[in-house]
This record gives C-alpha cells, structure tokens and sequence, in this order.
C-alpha cells in the first residue's frame, strides 16, 4: 500500500456491498506511516474511553482541546442516517418505491373485490330475499376480504422471509435484514 508492505491480519464484513471504497482499520501511526502526513486525510478516530470516564465525557474533552468534533457511538450513528437522508436520493427512491406498491396494492384488491360483489350479486340478492340483513352481508363480504389479506399477507411474508434466508450470505444482500 503506496509502495509499503502491509501484512493483513484479519478480514472483517464491516462495510455494506454498496460502499464505493474498501475499509482498513489500523493504529493511527500506521496509518500515517501507509499515507504520510497530509492533511485532511484522516476521517475519523476511534476512542474508547478509559475506565470511570462516560463516552460523553470523552466527547466534551476531545472537542473543548482540539476544537474537532467527537461523538459518541449513538451521535455517531445519527450522524450517518441524517446524511444519507439530506444528502442522497435513498429516501426518495424507496418512498416513491412504496407510495407506487401501495397504489398498486389498493388498485387490484379493490378490483379483485368489485369483480367478486358484480359476479356474486345473484348470490347476494337471494340471500337477502331469504332474509339475511345487510350488516350479516357486509359481515360476510368483510371476513372474505379479512382472510383474503392475511392469507396474501402470510404468503407474501413467507416468500420473503424465504428469499432472505436463501440469500443471507450471498454479497449483494449482506447487511439487509428482515425483522
């Protein structure tokens, strides 16, 4: 690395398939020692505080000597989501990517349901002409769709849960969790 030999120790899945650059953790002095002291180089480092000392503390120590700004792990963490969500097209992406599943969704239950009230009206009219009332009707119409959802609930679920369990350990899907 930048005409050094570097000897590699371990190899660790820290970084997300669609990470653009490959992630090294080393020592400070190594890293200086595989780069030089340029400035601005360095993104960030990680401390950990000593015993009796809380992360916040730390932060409020590091950032009253060195005027750099530290963070705690949770801080840290915001961080990065907060960027992602001002600075890239993520958020947009997967809400234009949901508001279309959902219109979609809505569209085809509900044409699914029109066809089966149009197909099923001779069904409907004798039932009523036996005497069933029409919140027994809507009832019966509402438990239909009822387990028409769970049951499309349950397979699309298990379908997924399925995919994620073949592809766990595959590259492009490491780091997507199903709860």
């Amino acid at each position: 690395m930048n005409d050094h030999r570097v000897t590699i120790v371990g190899i660790s899945d820290a970084s997300a398939p669609f990470a653009s650059l490959p992630v090294m953790h080393t020592r400070y002095s190594e890293a200086i020692n595989f780069l030089g002291r340029e400035r601005t180089q360095l993104s960030f480092i990680i401390a950990r505080p000593e015993a009796g000392v809380t992360a916040t503390e730390l932060t409020s120590r590091i950032q009253a000597r060195t005027s750099l700004r530290a963070r705690t792990t949770e801080e840290f963490m915001w961080d990065c989501i907060n960027y992602y969500l001002r600075h890239t097209g993520i958020p947009v992406n997967f809400g234009i990517t949901i508001a279309v599943a959902l219109v979609v969704g809505a569209v085809v239950a509900g044409q699914t349901f029109y066809l089966f009230t149009i197909e099923n009206l001779k069904q409907f009219g004798a039932l009523k002409a036996i005497g069933v009332t029409n919140m027994r009707l809507i009832g019966m119409i509402l438990l239909q769709a009822f387990t028409a959802g769970a049951l499309g609930f349950s397979i699309g679920t298990g379908m997924a849960a399925t995919f994620f369990e073949i592809f766990l350990h595959k590259l492009a899907t490491r780091g997507i969790v199903l709860m």
